[in-house]
């Protein structure tokens, strides 16, 4: 509503036909009961006119003119008042300046001013208008006109939400709808819309969370599952054709990429390297976006792994050719390819070195200086370089190493070693070097083992318990493997068992101590704390199984006693009863057992007879 619609204005009939002789016409300014709104009604009027009574006829004539006088008077004044009043209603008064709105301003002026502001359509403008008008309460006199247009500028927030929702933006949407204020007449709508959008939000995202999952496990009928699940939604973003043709087209993808590495799997379990180079090639076709890609990348950096193994084989055998050959069969998108690349220019340098002359090693150690530090091979490839250089010197070195080894002391053995380990794996002299370098170390091995035990057994000589495990420690540097490791520990077992003796001679003797005092308790208790497997145990075993047979027997002779008392008293079946109490395994359960058989056979000698006597 503008302001020109709040200071409207009617007026009725001013005429100035005349109404007869003696009639006066009255004008009065009254309220306009058709305005539409109480605003309207302060600012909405109309002129009436109304014939007054009139006098008879037969009044005096010089009364009348004096009359007619005085009310062309009248008539003047109030026509002149009146044209003012026109002029005065029918001059609106001027817009509100809604870009500087004094605080104190008018509520009609703020509702023109929000409605302006809303007209522009911008989500910032609507919510302002919103709060400028929301918090009137409903006796005011614009609420009923304020809730209609809240309701408007509500559908319009709801609306763009709405937007953002089918676009798939759910925090936008959210964002949005929740700045319809709770005095919107649409807030209910707006968070019922929001509670909705959350949960098809929510089922959408678990659908589509289902679908991958089925996917990753290859469950093709889930996947189909999901994808008619997700078009029940009642949701633009989710139910769409286009969504569902693109999961069923990722679905095909799927499909066809586990076919693609099931068959590179099939060729691989040959372990055939021709099949195994097929199979790499096979999963390399798989399609980049399907979650069967990271399977078979896996897999082809396994298999190209695989080939590079076989090239360190022949790597090994000295098949150069075939290193190189196996090597660049290795893909460039597998974590092995700048393995293989190194690899197959050390097969092309060690083929250099085949032809044996010097332009062949100088070839070959230039090859491998361009192998990065940061490669694999990058050691093996500087050793490669070493070797060659000191490949001519191999020989000369081993016969050097056996004369410092004729010495036949540590040191020189040692040094022999380290002028043996030179000769390098491809070497026609490396297994003699290796012969020699185990027998050396062998020596070696026993000089150290000797010096090592023989300390040992001088401080264990001493027999006292601490003397005892430092002879055990030092023992025990003689590492499996060692020549004297076998005798080592079989000293160290023997001195723990003296060990374990002087432990457990103390708790043996307590136990007895309190035997002799005649605490058997308290001696089983002390004895059982010797542990199986210790030097002791049976020992205390032995004594602990004879004090509980005494401790047994000392519980059971009253029950035994007892028992005998009844059966003297005639009261065999009692007897019977009491020494039944004694339990098989104790000592007085023999004795029992033949007392209780002899009582039932003289019940059973007596039971005939008793009918009689009775």
């Amino acid at each position: 509503m503008t302001k020109k619609e709040l200071h409207q204005f009617r007026l009725k009939g001013l005429t100035s036909s005349r109404l007869g002789r003696g009639r006066k016409r009255i004008v009065r300014v009254v309220v306009d009961p058709h305005a539409s709104t109480p605003e309207a009604k302060r600012v909405g009027w109309q002129l009436e006119q109304i014939p007054a009574g009139s006098r008879s006829p037969r009044g005096k004539r010089s009364r009348r003119w004096q009359l007619s006088l005085l009310w062309l008077s009248v008539m003047f004044f109030l026509g002149m008042t009146g044209t003012a009043g026109i002029l005065l209603l029918t001059r609106l008064p001027p817009l509100p300046n809604c870009q500087n709105l004094p605080p104190l301003a008018a509520d009609g002026d703020r509702l023109y001013c929000a409605q302006v502001a809303a007209q522009s359509g911008k989500l910032e403008q609507l919510v302002a208008a919103m709060n400028s008008v929301g918090r009137w309460p409903e006796n005011h006199a614009l609420y009923p006109e304020a809730q209609r247009l809240m309701e408007q500028w509500s559908q319009a927030i709801l609306d763009r939400a709405q937007q953002k929702i089918n676009q798939g933006d759910l925090s936008g949407a959210l964002a949005i709808g929740s700045q319809i204020p709770v005095s919107s007449p649409l807030y209910p709508k707006a968070q019922s819309a929001i509670a909705s959008w959350k949960e098809s939000w929510q089922r959408g995202e678990t659908i589509t969370a289902n679908f991958r999952e089925a996917l990753k496990v290859q469950n093709w009928p889930l996947a189909n599952q999901q994808v008619l699940a997700l078009a029940q939604i009642d949701q633009e973003y989710w139910s769409s054709p286009a969504r569902q043709d693109l999961l069923l087209r990722q679905l095909a993808v799927e499909k066809e990429a586990w076919g693609q590495l099931e068959s590179a799997r099939e060729l691989a379990k040959s372990n055939s390297l021709n099949n195994i180079v097929e199979a790499i090639a096979l999963a390399g076709k798989v399609q980049s976006d399907s979650f069967v890609k990271a399977q078979a990348q896996a897999e082809q950096n396994r298999w190209s792994r695989t080939l590079v193994q076989i090239a360190q084989q022949h790597w090994q055998r000295q098949d150069y050719n075939g290193v190189v050959t196996i090597a660049e069969k290795v893909p460039v998108n597998t974590a092995a390819f700048s393995e293989a690349q190194a690899l197959m220019r050390l097969g092309q340098a060690a083929k250099a070195t085949t032809k044996d002359n010097l332009l062949g090693f100088i070839d070959a150690m230039a090859v491998t200086r361009q192998i990065p530090e940061s490669s694999p091979l990058h050691q093996q490839a500087q050793t490669a370089q070493s070797n060659w250089q000191k490949q001519l010197q191999d020989r000369v070195q081993l016969q050097f190493a056996e004369a410092i080894a004729g010495v036949d002391q540590k040191n020189a053995l040692q040094l022999a070693i380290d002028q043996a380990l030179l000769v390098t794996p491809e070497r026609p002299q490396r297994q003699q070097a290796q012969t020699l370098i185990a027998e050396w170390r062998q020596k070696i091995g026993r000089i150290n083992d000797r010096a090592t035990l023989i300390g040992a057994r001088q401080i264990a000589n001493q027999g006292t318990m601490e003397q005892l495990k430092a002879a055990i420690e030092l023992a025990s540097q003689i590492q499996l493997g060692q020549p004297l490791r076998i005798e080592a520990q079989t000293a160290i077992a023997q001195w723990n068992k003296q060990i374990q003796v002087f432990e457990d001679q103390p708790i043996l003797d307590l136990a007895r101590t309190f035997a002799q005092q005649q605490d058997l308790i308290a001696a089983i208790q002390a004895a059982q704390q010797i542990r199986p497997g210790r030097p002791l145990y049976s020992e205390a075993q032995t004594i602990v199984e004879d004090w509980i047979a005494q401790v047994q027997a000392a519980e059971d002779r009253p029950v035994l006693e007892a028992a005998l008392a009844l059966a003297a008293q005639g009261r065999l079946e009692a007897a019977i009863i009491t020494a039944s109490q004694i339990a098989n395994g104790r000592p007085l359960y023999g004795q029992a057992q033949t007392a209780i058989a002899q009582w039932r056979s003289q019940l059973q000698a007596i039971q005939p007879v008793l009918p009689e006597a009775q």
